[in-house]
C-alpha cells in the first residue's frame, strides 16, 4: 500500500518536471561559419557609460602628464649639466695665444673629483685670499714635483726663460717644453723660482712641490699673473678643467696640445749651477770661518 503511494508521486513528479522543461524553448546561438566575422558583444548600457567617461577622463588628463614628464626631465637634464660643466668667460690677456680675451668655454667640473689635476691641465681656480673671482691658468707642476726656472742667456743673446722640472722620483731635471708659447713673444722674464710659498725669487731656488698643492702659470708668461705672484694653490681652490671652446665659432674645439718632459741640455742649466756654486761658496766661508 505504501509502495504504491511512493510509485504514484514519483509519477506525478516526473510529469510536472516533463511539463516544464516542455514550456522551455532553449535556443542555442547561431555557429558562424569558418571565415565570417563574430560579432562582439555589446556591454550592458551603464557599463558602456562608465567606460566612455573613464575614457574621456583618460584622454583629457593624457596632456598635462607628458607636460609634467617634459617638465620633469628638463629639470633633471639642467642639474645634471649644472653639476657637471660650467661656462667660463675669458677675461684678460694671460692666457695669450691659448685663449683670448672674450673666448667662452666649457669646463668639466666632475673631472677633479675622480682624478687629481695633471700637469698641462688648463683650470679654473680661486686665487688663495680672494676666493670671489676666477682665475684660468694652466699647471705646470704637480705634488712631488721639483721645479726651477731657468733664464739662460741663448747663443744668439737673446734670453729665454724654461721650466726645469724632476719628477717625484727622478734623479736629474728635464725642461718643460711648451709648443702653446707664442714664438714671437718669447717668455723673456728675470724671475727665479722660488721661495716656500712659490713665489718668485730673485736667485735660483728650486722647490719641491707639498702634497695637494699646484704650481701654476699663464701662457703668457711676461705678464700673467700666476703661482709666481699668488703662491701655489690648493687642490682645494682648483674649481674646474677648461674642457673646450664654444665661442667665437671660427676656433670651436678643443685648447691644443699641451706640454712634455724633455732632456735638459747644457744650455738650459747655468741657473742650476750658480745655485751649486753659491752653496759651495757658502760652505767653504762657513768653513774658514769656524778655521778662524
Amino acid at each position: 500500500m505504501g509502495s504504491a503511494r511512493l510509485r504514484l508521486r514519483l509519477s506525478a513528479a516526473r510529469g510536472r518536471i516533463g511539463g516544464i522543461l516542455g514550456a522551455v524553448t532553449i535556443i542555442a546561438p547561431p555557429v558562424p561559419t569558418p571565415g565570417e566575422p563574430v560579432e562582439a558583444l555589446r556591454p550592458h548600457p551603464s557599463v558602456e557609460a562608465e567606460m566612455s567617461v573613464a575614457d574621456r577622463r583618460k584622454r583629457l588628463s593624457r596632456p598635462w602628464r607628458d607636460i609634467i614628464e617634459v617638465a620633469a626631465l628638463a629639470l633633471g637634464l639642467y642639474v645634471v649639466v649644472s653639476l657637471a660643466l660650467q661656462t667660463v668667460r675669458v677675461d684678460g690677456v694671460s692666457m695669450v695665444p691659448t685663449l683670448i680675451n672674450g673666448d667662452l668655454l666649457f669646463a668639466d667640473k666632475l673631472s677633479f673629483h675622480l682624478r687629481a689635476p695633471e700637469r698641462g691641465d688648463i683650470i679654473v681656480l680661486k686665487p688663495p685670499g680672494d676666493i670671489n673671482q676666477d682665475f684660468i691658468k694652466r699647471v705646470i707642476g704637480v705634488p712631488g714635483d721639483t721645479i726651477e726656472i731657468d733664464t739662460s742667456t741663448s747663443s744668439d743673446g737673446s734670453r729665454r726663460a724654461s721650466v726645469l722640472i724632476k719628477p717625484a722620483g727622478s734623479s736629474s731635471f728635464e725642461r718643460l717644453s711648451e709648443p702653446y708659447l707664442s714664438p714671437s713673444d718669447p717668455w723673456t722674464d728675470n724671475g727665479y723660482c722660488c721661495d716656500a710659498a712659490g713665489r718668485a725669487t730673485v736667485q735660483p731656488q728650486p722647490l719641491t712641490i707639498p702634497r695637494n698643492e699646484y704650481f701654476v702659470m699663464g701662457d703668457n708668461r711676461n705678464i700673467s699673473e700666476d703661482s709666481r705672484t699668488l703662491g701655489l694653490i690648493p687642490r682645494a681652490n682648483v674649481v674646474a678643467r677648461a674642457w673646450v671652446r664654444i665661442w667665437p665659432a671660427g676656433h670651436l674645439g678643443a685648447l691644443g696640445t699641451g706640454p712634455a718632459l724633455v732632456a735638459a741640455g747644457v744650455p738650459v742649466l747655468p741657473g742650476l749651477l750658480l745655485l751649486r756654486r753659491r752653496r759651495r761658496v757658502q760652505r767653504r766661508l762657513a768653513r774658514a770661518h769656524e778655521g778662524g
